[in-house]
């Protein structure tokens, strides 16, 4: 699983040494299912580092092997968009960048929509988002889940809010996350068909992340 996950290639192509390709594979499906790769980084995000937590999203190019989704593009978390189709990774992370939980979306998806299953982990953090997280509606759900934005507002916002700019200087750690986990060929183009098994590979880069990672 890991050689796919990092090298990229079908899983036909997977080497004899690691036995027959369609078990490994029938092994992986079974364990997305299971929710497996989500209960590994649940237990890993347990030791993540202080109050803070930074959010955003990033797009993944869907090859096209993975464009003819079962039961349509949307439940699968395929999207179009100028660039074509695109999958949007969300992903809330520590002050040191390691992953507390990611979710997928359509490629097309506000940004602020796709980040609403991960919310509820914010609680009574700082919450750290770009610009495009700027909006009386997102800060409100936030607030409502005792967590503090530190979100610096549009050029063109009405309310000027007030936000921490060194707090603000964090932010690069989930871009850095997402740079970590695209150099595994599996997440830098979406192969697979089914959200399922995408997010299954997403997860488990997260965790492998977890423990390569050097403070």
């Amino acid at each position: 699983m890991y050689y796919i996950l990092r090298v990229g290639c079908q899983w036909r192509d997977l080497p004899t040494q690691f036995g027959p390709w369609n078990s490994v594979y029938t092994r992986f499906r079974r364990w997305c299912r299971s929710g497996l790769w989500a209960r590994l980084l649940a237990a890993v995000a347990d030791e993540a580092a202080g109050e803070i937590r930074c959010l955003d999203c990033s797009h993944v190019k869907v090859h096209q092997d993975g464009s003819n989704a079962a039961d349509g593009r949307d439940r699968q978390a395929i999207g179009q968009t100028k660039g074509g189709l695109n999958t949007k990774i969300a992903a809330v992370v520590d002050g040191l960048g390691r992953a507390v939980a990611v979710c997928l979306a359509p490629g097309q998806r506000n940004d602020q929509k796709a980040v609403a299953p991960l919310l509820d982990g914010l609680r009574g953090a700082w919450a750290v988002a770009d610009r495009g997280f700027d909006s009386a509606t997102f800060r409100h759900e936030l607030t409502q889940r005792h967590a503090r934005p530190c979100i610096p507002p549009r050029r063109t916002s009405r309310i000027v809010y007030f936000y921490l700019e060194r707090l603000y200087q964090h932010r690069h750690v989930v871009e850095n996350f997402f740079g970590r986990i695209k150099r595994f060929r599996r997440i830098g183009t979406r192969y697979e068909k089914l959200a399922e098994t995408f997010l299954g590979f997403v997860t488990f880069a997260a965790v492998v992340d977890w423990i390569r990672f050097e403070v």
